[in-house]
């Protein structure tokens, strides 16, 4: 199982167990129901389909609306038909959904075992809950619903926790910065699958087979995931072949962006930054010279100075690249880091004339990483200096251009 650390094979080996000690305890002196049977088969069918066509929102970690039917069958016949739509639904999917993975059968066991097992402890946690407090799935008065509404905020919650704990471990980050990114990404659609998961409920409550009627609105949150996914791709690349174009025009500029971005999140990281923040000043410093498309290449490749009016064409560059980004759900929290990369600590830079922390961190952290990396590279109008004489103007820059904290501070990692 090459690629996953010991610490990730203990906790899914740790939850494994946990599910299968809830499974016995479940099931120990359970017998289904005729009764039961079609309304199992059902929600398995429905589970299934959701879980089939699962949308990637990001790396490890993937969404469907087959939350709200696992809920459901739980509000509907207990934990134990939440269990048994997990089982075969969410167990069946996983079985095609990883097939990429049949050659390698432990990696697989690793991987369709966690997603089975955390699901059986989140619908347990909630099925015993929402009987704890004698939940109706007739849903007749107000406290019922508040009943289920509380059931599915432990089931949201477990599941959360549980997946963002193995993919915090799987990527080594923060546990607290990824569940604020999942969070983020998905908020609104746990809320309208908690109302479908009742509205489910109370559609099985009337009969089982009107939970046909339920893949409608299923169907419609699972094609608005996909939209939402698509548009952030789509975004992703736009600003990629812009990026490409950029480095077409001026090989300097799209290497130079690669390296800023190593150098910033390493100083963001020993600022001991949350990583949603370290993120949002990595994907900034990526496209930090983006607006240099609207430079002409007799400016932007001019082997001498620039005249006072090319320089005004120049400075216009960071209010161009924020305004490109501006509005986009991708780069939140990126535009005013985009705009003040060019601010001078003493007030003196542009386009706004920021003085001290008026200018926001992300902004900061990218012009230290911007102007040693540039420091350190041939331009079309001199020649590189050595770290020594780098290291020497970094430090006459401290206080004047630069944050002198964030200099001394970056300094000593590049040491």
């Amino acid at each position: 199982m090459a690629g996953f650390p010991r610490s990730v094979k203990t906790y899914v080996l740790t939850v494994a167990i946990a599910a299968a000690l809830a499974s016995y305890f479940l099931f120990r002196n359970f017998s289904l129901s005729s009764a039961l049977l079609l309304s199992w088969l059902l929600f398995a069918v429905i589970e299934l389909f959701c879980e089939l066509f699962e949308v990637k929102l990001f790396p490890h970690h993937a969404f469907s609306p087959g939350i709200a039917v696992c809920a459901a069958a739980t509000f509907a016949g207990g934990p134990q038909l939440g269990a048994l739509t997990v089982l075969v639904g969410t167990g069946l999917s996983e079985i095609f959904l990883r097939r990429d993975m049949w050659t390698d059968p432990k990696r697989f066991a690793l991987v369709a075992g966690f997603n089975v097992s955390q699901l059986l402890l989140s619908v347990s946690a909630a099925g015993a809950f929402y009987q704890a407090v004698g939940g109706n799935p007739s849903f007749t008065t107000p406290l019922d619903f508040l009943r289920a509404v509380a059931a599915f905020a432990i089931y949201s919650a477990a599941n959360l926790v549980l997946v963002t704990n193995v993919v915090a471990l799987s990527e080594r980050k923060p546990w607290l910065s990824r569940l604020r990114v999942t969070l983020r990404l998905h908020i609104v659609q746990l809320v309208t699958l908690g109302i479908l998961a009742i509205l489910l409920a109370i559609l099985h409550n009337l009969s089982p087979w009107y939970l046909i009627l339920g893949i409608l609105p299923l169907f419609v949150v699972q094609v608005s995931l996909r939209e939402q996914v698509r548009l952030r791709e789509q975004t992703r690349q736009a600003f990629e072949r812009l990026s490409e174009a950029i480095s077409s025009r001026d090989p300097y500029t799209g290497k130079h962006s690669e390296e800023v971005a190593k150098y910033a999140v390493k100083l963001a990281q020993a600022l001991k930054l949350p990583e949603e923040q370290v993120e949002q000043i990595e994907a900034a410093a990526h496209i930090h010279d983006l607006g240099k498309i609207a430079v002409p290449d007799a400016i932007l490749l001019k082997p001498g100075p620039l005249t006072p009016e090319e320089w005004e064409v120049v400075k216009r560059h960071p209010v161009v690249g924020a305004e490109l980004i501006a509005g986009l759900p991708i780069y939140k929290g990126v535009v005013e880091i985009i705009r003040h990369e060019h601010e001078h600590w003493d007030g003196t830079g542009y386009p706004n004339g920021l003085k001290g922390e008026e200018i926001p961190l992300g902004a900061r952290i990218i012009a230290v990483a911007d102007v040693w990396h540039a420091l350190l590279s041939d331009r079309p109008y001199r020649k590189a200096y050595s770290k020594e004489e780098a290291r020497k103007i970094m430090q006459d820059m401290a206080g004047k251009v630069l944050d002198p904290k964030l200099v001394e501070l970056f300094l000593k990692i590049v040491e």
